[in-house]
């Protein structure tokens, strides 16, 4: 991408702000911010969101360690945290409220997942009671093995939400333009 995935710029703030700032509209705690290959650059920007910044030293070793630093890091009172990789950074506070209302209305669950016409996405909601499956994962063994898991025992919400933006992620800089034209219309997508 050319740039950490984090910094890129949306508007004005950039795709870990519109994270930090959606989990700050809907009410959410002081969020952690997992740091890893660009912790330099990322770090210093997390904490003047006013984020708290946990450094992942075992980043390379694959995307798993960077859940696992953030579970560790977890106060001893929270009962869930969710799950959300910057790169799809459009769901907004009524995705998280949303996500919070179904943790309410379904306690006996154990993960909420936000879905659009039946595809499932991110931000994740997950109870603390989950996170120890989480923290026993490998290295690089997907997150979504242990929620598969889950949802085997009927211990996932799925949570449907209005538009797609839970679904919309950026791997290119192709997708970076095309979520940055929906933040920002009449800017190039080409």
């Amino acid at each position: 991408m050319g740039s950490p995935k984090a910094l890129l710029a949306f508007g004005a703030t950039t795709a870990l702000g519109r994270v930090v700032d959606a989990c700050r509209a809907a009410g959410l705690g002081r969020p952690l911010v997992v740091v890893g290959a660009h912790a330099d650059r990322v770090g210093p920007a997390a904490a003047a969101l006013g984020a708290r910044v946990v450094g992942n030293p075992r980043w390379a070793e694959g995307r798993t360690t960077s859940i696992q630093a953030g579970i560790a890091a977890l106060p001893a009172d929270a009962a869930a945290a969710l799950l959300w990789p910057v790169d799809v950074c459009l769901p907004d506070r009524a995705v998280v409220e949303a996500l919070l209302r179904a943790r309410a209305a379904a306690p006996a669950a154990q993960v909420w997942v936000p879905c659009h016409g039946g595809r499932r996405g991110h931000p994740v909601l997950i109870a603390r009671a989950a996170t120890a499956s989480l923290a026993a994962l490998g290295p690089d063994e997907p997150a979504r093995q242990v929620i598969r898991g889950l949802a085997a025992r009927g211990a996932v919400a799925h949570v449907e939400v209005e538009g797609d933006a839970v679904l919309r992620d950026m791997n290119t800089p192709q997708e970076y333009r095309a979520l940055r034209a929906l933040v920002e219309p009449g800017e190039p997508t080409g």
